[in-house]
């Protein structure tokens, strides 16, 4: 059976009483919760459907169809005061408010990760809605509001490349990269990056060092003095000769005999 499109959910969220800034907020959450796919079900099987319902008395929720159970999710969370939830001047803050208060997850308030993600998605959701542009599938509005920085099309918002969508008559789910390993590893290739740094700053400053200091000047006589004696010869030279005089000859030192 086919899936639901983002404007359907939308149109679903108005029909049922929310305001446009309501609908762009908790489409926002749905987005991280379930990548718009009604028939999503998280945390070790108790949670379920576009907001994640958690509890076994919302099991069903999903039942293989996804425009009724689309339509039925929505009336639950209007039901349980999720649009009072969403209020707020804008999508940014409908989306932020009710993070913090419908969903409610560990890092869903002001300033934690989950909070800021969903309030970025607002944006995405208003662009779809002012402009009129609607992703055709779940999978091309998940990987929009990734915002190109995410080849993830998974409904696991902590997924950074995956695969979510339905074969024949199940929903799968597959995460190859989690976004945290992706960040370990970039966060390693910058400290490699950085010890270089500092290696080649070391060097260049210990050659500084070593050139100011006289020590090159000093090395470099004491080589040349090695291989052929230059340094000597050059002292050699430079030493004033001594002078031997020469002796007088005994016939000039002996007085010549009167005549």
């Amino acid at each position: 059976m086919a899936g639901v499109t983002p404007r359907q959910i939308y149109q679903a969220l108005i029909n049922a009483g929310a305001s446009t800034t309501q609908a762009i907020g908790i489409m926002a959450n749905m987005i991280a919760e379930s990548g718009l796919n009604p028939e999503a079900v998280g945390d070790q099987g108790t949670s379920f459907g576009l907001v994640q319902q958690h509890g076994g008395q919302y099991s069903t929720l999903v039942t293989g169809n996804p425009p009724a159970d689309m339509n039925a999710q929505v009336k639950v969370v209007a039901r349980n005061g999720g649009f009072a939830a969403a209020d707020g001047a804008n999508g940014a803050q409908a989306a932020g408010n009710f993070s913090a208060r419908y969903e409610r997850c560990t890092t869903c308030q002001p300033g934690q990760s989950s909070y800021n993600q969903r309030v970025a998605n607002a944006a995405v959701v208003a662009g779809w809605v002012s402009s009129g542009k609607w992703p055709t599938s779940v999978g091309s509005a998940t990987a929009a509001a990734a915002g190109g920085g995410s080849t993830s099309n998974s409904s696991d918002p902590t997924c950074a490349w995956g695969f979510s969508g339905s074969l024949v008559v199940t929903s799968v789910n597959i995460c190859i990269v989690k976004k945290t390993t992706l960040r370990h590893l970039v966060g390693g290739l910058v400290m490699v990056a950085g010890g270089s740094v500092v290696l080649v700053g070391a060097i260049i400053l210990a050659a500084s060092a070593f050139n100011k200091s006289g020590a090159q000047r000093a090395v470099t006589q004491a080589v040349s003095v090695v291989p052929g004696g230059q340094v000597l010869k050059q002292a050699a030279r430079r030493a004033p000769a001594r002078v031997t005089p020469r002796p007088k000859s005994r016939a000039a030192e002996s007085p010549q005999p009167a005549t």
